[in-house]
């Protein structure tokens, strides 16, 4: 075989050795020895990897000025959710069953997202798309506010069809997010070490192992709502007290920042929503005399929805981080990082306290390729759907 001595001629040619040299290399080649070889060691991967929060706003902005203001720009998005349009988005779930959803994806109030990819310390991988979520049933809803008329007391109750979202379906929703006027999710990616990754996949699994709502032991609900906070829930759970586990999706997601060490509770003011909420307003509670107070959505669409407060009567706080407010720290962040206008005082200021350690992220982009159903004839064509996703990294 004529193959090494041309290998071994251009090698003489480019790297001269001495004629020694060049004599002995041939007539190991000549004689069939392939020179020896010293084995490079493969460096293990370091410890660490990222942890993604994206979120996505409603699809029209809401007011949360007054009640009735709350109200009357919160039900176009619900019409607008549940508007037909697009094509249908097939997809395995965790369990490895057939699903589908829209890829006409409308949101009301928004929604957070998170991706967790990582190495532990004793080198096992780590990946996890999550999300939270209720069953989001609208006979419930309806019984709530127009049976039960319970007003504003939907904003206290604790559902217990909490659960979390995994797999590809996370992803999904992020690359057929239908935002008006062309607005896209964002991300906010932080880098972690070995240590926190076990920590974020010991919450990840902790909420998990809830299951589905739907046949799940009535003894171990795992509830929807703005008043748990899932981190500190979790940590109850874990120093043996029999606390009540909850969340909604973005105090979930930014949980997952707080089990990783990775949140700063002084960005609170620029990503929570926290209103004041008068029990005149709140049904299902017993007012003065004793009885049941029961609240009509047409009162809160009334005269009574103009105001969040009223004098004489208890206020109670509804306190939770918003997906749309986070959305627009990450873009206020981006805009700091890139001299452009929208940089926001919250946001400067936590830059301020980084230290560097904070940069504009490159533009994500997320693909799907289906097989879809033409519109003019009973056949397949393959459709590719991108999202162009722009965030912000951190140290």
């Amino acid at each position: 075989m004529r193959t090494p001595f041309i290998f071994a001629a251009l090698a003489a040619s480019l790297f001269p050795l001495s004629a020694s040299a060049q004599q002995s290399a041939l007539q190991q080649l000549g004689a069939g020895a392939m020179p020896e070889v010293t084995a490079v060691a493969v460096p293990m991967a370091l410890p660490g990897g990222t942890l993604t929060v994206y979120a996505y706003p409603p699809y029209r902005p809401l007011s949360w000025k007054t009640p009735k203001a709350a109200l009357t720009t919160l039900f176009p998005n619900m019409v607008a959710e549940s508007l037909p349009g697009g094509h249908q988005v097939d997809f395995l779930d965790e369990n490895g069953d057939q699903d589908s959803m829209s890829s006409n994806n409308r949101s009301s109030v928004g929604h957070v997202i998170t991706h967790v990819s990582c190495t532990l310390t004793d080198g096992k991988t780590y990946d996890a798309w999550t999300g939270f979520s209720g069953d989001e049933d609208p006979a419930v809803d309806k019984d709530n506010l127009l049976h039960k008329k319970l007003g504003l007391g939907v904003l206290f109750k604790e559902y217990t069809d909490g659960h979390v979202i995994s797999g590809d379906e996370n992803r999904l929703e992020l690359i057929y997010y239908k935002g008006r006027k062309g607005i896209a999710p964002r991300y906010w990616q932080q880098n972690i070490d070995g240590a926190a990754c076990g920590r974020v996949r010991d919450m990840v699994e902790f909420f998990r192992g809830f299951g589905d709502a739907e046949g799940r032991p009535e003894a171990t609900p795992l509830y929807y709502t703005f008043n748990i906070d899932p981190y500190q829930s979790y940590l109850a759970r874990l120093s043996g007290q029999n606390a009540r586990v909850g969340a909604d999706c973005a105090t979930y997601g930014l949980g997952l920042l707080k089990a990783a060490g990775k949140y700063d509770a002084s960005l609170d003011p620029a990503l929570a929503l926290k209103i004041e909420v008068s029990e005149r307003l709140i049904g299902g509670i017993a007012d003065v005399s004793g009885q049941m107070r029961t609240v009509s959505v047409w009162e809160i669409l009334g005269a009574l929805g103009s105001h969040w407060t009223y004098p004489g009567y208890a206020n109670r706080t509804v306190s939770t981080f918003d997906p749309y407010l986070v959305w627009k720290f990450i873009g206020e962040t981006g805009a700091c990082l890139s001299g452009t206008p929208g940089c926001s005082p919250a946001a400067a200021g936590w830059l301020a306290t980084k230290g560097g350690a904070v940069t504009a992220g490159p533009i994500q982009q997320l693909s799907d390729t289906q097989d879809v159903k033409s519109s003019t004839a009973a056949q397949l064509r393959q459709l590719t759907t991108n999202m162009k996703i722009e965030g912000i990294v951190a140290e």
